[in-house]
């Protein structure tokens, strides 16, 4: 990694403590009734580990993997997630979902089909089981709706 890049993580780092410190200022709540700010300081709380992960990548190491193709993988990320928002409401959330991940997993990580199949189908299958039944969270039905 590149100046820029570590330069890049310690300044999300910062940031993501700043939100982390912001959202314990609301309420929490539970596992089973979440309050205001239980997604707030869970989001901050990960959002920083992968900070502090990427500066310790960068400390350890000083090239990135991949680096070169870069511009263009967040590039069609960008696109992917552009077309993602247009599609998922008459799509689906699930048939949308599942298809930017295998997008993701395919086309930018170049995974073979059976994992990146496997991938894109737990996580869509998991996020809906987490918003729509466990958190009863109205999620786009797509064609399906019934």
């Amino acid at each position: 990694m590149g100046r820029r890049d570590r330069a890049a993580a310690v300044v999300l780092l910062v940031f993501g403590v700043i939100a982390l410190e912001e959202a314990r200022k609301l309420r929490f709540g539970t596992i089973a009734r979440p309050g205001p700010g239980f997604f707030p300081v869970v989001l901050a709380a990960a959002f920083c580990i992968v900070c502090a992960a990427l500066v310790l990548t960068a400390v350890r190491s000083g090239s990135a993997p991949g680096a070169i193709d870069g511009g263009r993988k967040m590039i069609a990320a960008m696109a992917a997630l552009f077309v993602y928002a247009f599609v998922l409401e008459p799509a689906g959330f699930v048939a949308a979902t599942f298809a930017l991940l295998l997008f993701f997993f395919r086309a930018l990580e170049r995974q073979r089909w059976i994992p990146a199949l496997a991938g894109s189908f737990a996580t869509a299958f998991v996020t809906y089981l987490v918003f729509k039944v466990w958190l009863r969270v109205q999620l786009p039905a797509g064609p399906w709706s019934g």
